[in-house]
């Protein structure tokens, strides 16, 4: 408790002064006539605004959706959206899926290693993807590269009058997930048609952190979000996701036996303290909750992160759990 107790304070807000990266709006909307979140916000079947937000905003807050969706600004004749969709900030392409065979349809994702914490942006339900893009070129700010659709699995349609850009952003869990991965699933009945860049190994923030901003600060981003959930985890090895994120980690990895870890109310690990051998917070077992934000409580019920009795971690803490420390036993 003493370390989540003094954290909420830490860090309550963005550090002023601190270098940042430049954010472009992912759409060809005109962003002039935005006034409200009604102006660019595409809902689900329910017509409500928050439906099209990130958090649990799905069936009466049941369902949690991890991203935004942006509606289409200029529509073509047959109805189809025409809008283009923009790199938002300057990196890398890291996956493309052409194929509707989940329920982002055809996305693309790009990483910003530039940025001061290395994250990912995804562009979902996309018609095309430019056909000059590969897995490794490097994409500039504000680039073109795909056509606003309304592409899903053939199970979850999106009809073309709900067109938009599923925009995310995020970190990635581990570059061990396959690993995890094929130690959880019958590999071929249910093989992992996306790699590292499986929706269960990506875990995102609010997008508008960014949206609407000429430049943030992403490192910075990721400590302000409120700390909902704290735990100490017993490992003797450093799992990768410290090794990626050094901006979110205290003390020495090296030497590390255990960590002291921070989440969000939705799951994504936002600071680490390393713990040296002999450390009394060490738990005896794999991992130890030890600090609860009770404010955000209901949130983390909603979300699986704790169990409906508030206590216990749920199924969702667990597995991310489970893919953070998989190279790491």
């Amino acid at each position: 408790m003493r370390y989540l107790a003094s954290t909420l304070l830490l860090f309550s807000g963005l550090v002023g002064g601190a270098s940042a990266i430049e954010v472009q709006w992912p759409t060809s909307m005109d962003t002039s006539v935005i006034q409200g979140l009604e102006d660019y916000v595409q809902p689900v079947g329910t017509g409500k605004i928050e439906s099209g937000c990130f958090g649990m905003v799905r069936e009466e807050g049941r369902r949690f959706h991890e991203g935004i969706d942006i509606r289409a600004y200029q529509v073509q004749s047959n109805g189809e959206p025409a809008d283009y969709i923009f790199a938002a900030m300057s990196g890398k392409v890291a996956y493309i899926n052409n194929d509707t065979n989940g329920p982002y349809g055809r996305y693309i994702i790009l990483v910003h290693d530039n940025a001061e914490i290395g994250l990912y942006s995804l562009y979902a339900h996309l018609a095309k993807i430019d056909s000059a893009l590969s897995v490794g070129d490097n994409v500039a700010r504000g680039k073109a590269i795909a056509i606003m659709g309304h592409t899903s699995s053939p199970s979850s349609p999106i009809p073309v009058e709900r067109a938009h850009l599923h925009f995310e952003v995020g970190l990635r869990l581990a570059d061990s997930f396959n690993s995890w991965y094929k130690s959880r699933f019958d590999y071929k009945r249910d093989p992992n048609l996306h790699g590292l860049w499986n929706g269960q190994n990506l875990t995102g923030f609010d997008p508008t952190y960014l949206l609407g901003k000429r430049s943030v600060n992403t490192l910075e981003i990721i400590k302000s979000l409120p700390t909902a959930l704290a735990v100490t985890i017993r490992t003797p090895l450093a799992p990768d996701f410290v090794t990626r994120h050094p901006g979110l980690v205290q003390g020495n990895p090296q030497t590390a036996k255990g960590w002291y870890v921070e989440f969000t109310w939705h799951g994504l690990p936002k600071r680490w303290v390393a713990l040296p051998a002999g450390d009394p917070q060490i738990p005896n077992k794999t991992f130890e909750i030890i600090g609860i934000n009770q404010q955000l409580k209901d949130k983390m019920i909603a979300r699986k992160i704790l169990t409906s009795n508030g206590l216990n971690a749920g199924e969702n803490l667990l597995q991310n759990l489970e893919i953070l420390l998989s190279n790491s036993r």
